[in-house]
């Protein structure tokens, strides 16, 4: 007996309902579940890529935190601000908040006069933190929306990225009203409100927890702690895929958390996961947190095969387009990075960056349909293709179309009049190459400029 369809799945041109399926894909790879790079070539893999982004220049978004030094001067902190950061760049024209409105020049004062830059001293002193909570990173201290027009209001200007819970950051200034910090962690720089880091003592501690071999790898899109109404700080603790957990040994394994308390969850059917909190003076202490093991969770990372990245993929598939990581969601770029981090595979935050600084084998789109379609005959499924802007993830060709899943904004069509009409998507999705882009009168083929090969 067939089964009933109450909603018939809505899809770009050329793709199917039964596209939709992981397994549509996977069954079309020939040794979907062979490893195409062990541990030792990951190692090495980021290892290069660190290389390779600190010779073009890239460093403070690929960085190697024990490398950090003690201290820096007032004058390579503005430089490291100067990017993003500096009064320089910040937004003269008028810009909205999320509800649409004008935000006032007042307000744009207070938030440069927040930045304090007359406030940093001439030689700082590095202090240490790490985060207790998923927290966004801002261009300045600020958590309003900085959007360029009343209707992109889920394009934020201030957003650079996010960090997970038990990111390490160095922090290298404070806010004027000390409740923000301007700080750099492994992949980006920026504000972050430091209410959520706690602050660290023993720097030496924090690496054997960050580089712990016994953890839990984030599989699934999204997972979090279980409540525990005796302890708030670790209730409901929000992960993301790729996100790294580290776990306590068997025999630390308490009876129940909190212990002794016949109300309290036993880690019965769950993991016991260590979790970074702030103590009562902002210093970093460790607390006891449970996981139901029933979550997309695995122990260590997974093997990198193609299987792998394509089922990592298509978790997320429908999920909302998150600009740098708004509103808990993922952008062109994290989509990938996340996809990859399960594997321990470390690529930077923005697509040009991953393009030019990442290890690997690039491969350069030119020419007529033929010779970029000939190009695409070469890759293989999981490898990334960029352009202007933006990155996608290839899956692979049926009869003569090629496709790729990416998170992205939508695509074009023409009208009966010949007219290119947008088609708006803003989530991860599935495209045929061929397909218009979706405010350009150009397909996403003859937009593509370089693939990109981990192996």
């Amino acid at each position: 007996m067939l089964q009933k369809v109450m909603q018939k799945p809505l899809c770009p041109p050329k793709v199917k309902g039964s596209m939709l399926e992981q397994r549509y894909w996977i069954d079309k790879i020939g040794d979907a579940e062979k490893l195409i790079l062990s541990d030792e070539d990951i190692i090495e893999f980021n290892k290069k890529s660190l290389r390779r982004m600190k010779s073009r220049g890239f460093e403070e978004w690929l960085y190697d935190l024990e490398t950090y030094p003690g201290t820096i001067t007032r004058e390579e902190l503005l430089h490291t601000m100067k990017s993003h950061s500096s009064e320089e760049v910040f937004p003269r024209k008028t810009c909205y908040d999320i509800n649409a409105n004008k935000i006032t020049e007042i307000f744009k004062k207070e938030v440069l006069n927040q930045s304090d830059f007359d406030g940093i001293p001439y030689e700082i002193r590095v202090e240490w933190g790490i985060l207790v909570k998923r927290e966004n990173v801002r261009a300045f201290p600020t958590e309003t929306v900085f959007a360029k027009d009343s209707k992109t209001i889920d394009f934020d200007l201030f957003q650079l990225a996010t960090l997970q819970v038990g990111s390490l950051v160095a922090i290298l200034h404070k806010s004027k009203n000390g409740k923000w910090y301007y700080i750099q962690s492994i992949t980006c720089k920026g504000w972050i409100k430091s209410g959520s880091v706690a602050l660290v003592k023993n720097k030496k501690e924090v690496f054997e927890y960050l580089n712990s071999k016994n953890f839990l790898m984030v599989t699934g899109s999204k997972i979090e702690t279980e409540p525990n109404p005796f302890s708030k700080e670790i209730s409901n603790i929000f992960f993301q895929m790729g996100d790294k957990i580290p776990l306590i040994e068997f025999d630390e394994i308490p009876e129940s958390i909190p212990t002794g308390n016949l109300h309290a969850q036993s880690p019965h059917g769950c993991y016991v996961v260590k979790i970074p909190v702030r103590d009562k003076g902002g210093f970093l202490s460790f607390r006891l947190a449970l996981i139901a093991r029933s979550n997309d969770i695995c122990e260590g990372y997974l093997p990198c095969t193609r299987g792998n990245i394509i089922r990592q993929a298509f978790k997320l598939l429908g999920e909302r387009y998150g600009w740098n990581g708004m509103f808990k969601r993922r952008d062109c770029s994290q989509f990938v990075m996340s996809v990859y981090k399960t594997m321990n595979i470390i690529i930077p935050t923005y697509t040009w960056m991953q393009e030019e600084g990442t290890a690997g084998k690039s491969i350069e789109f030119s020419g007529s349909i033929q010779k970029r379609e000939s190009i695409l005959d070469n890759l293989q499924p999981g490898d990334l293709i960029y352009l202007r802007g933006h990155v996608v993830m290839y899956l692979g060709k049926l009869g003569g179309d090629y496709y790729v899943i990416h998170s992205g904004a939508g695509y074009g069509i023409k009208n009966k009049a010949g007219k290119l009409k947008p088609v708006t998507v803003h989530s991860v999705f599935i495209s045929e190459v061929h397909q218009w882009l979706m405010k350009e009168e150009k397909s996403y083929l003859e937009a593509f400029t370089s693939a990109r090969k981990f192996v």
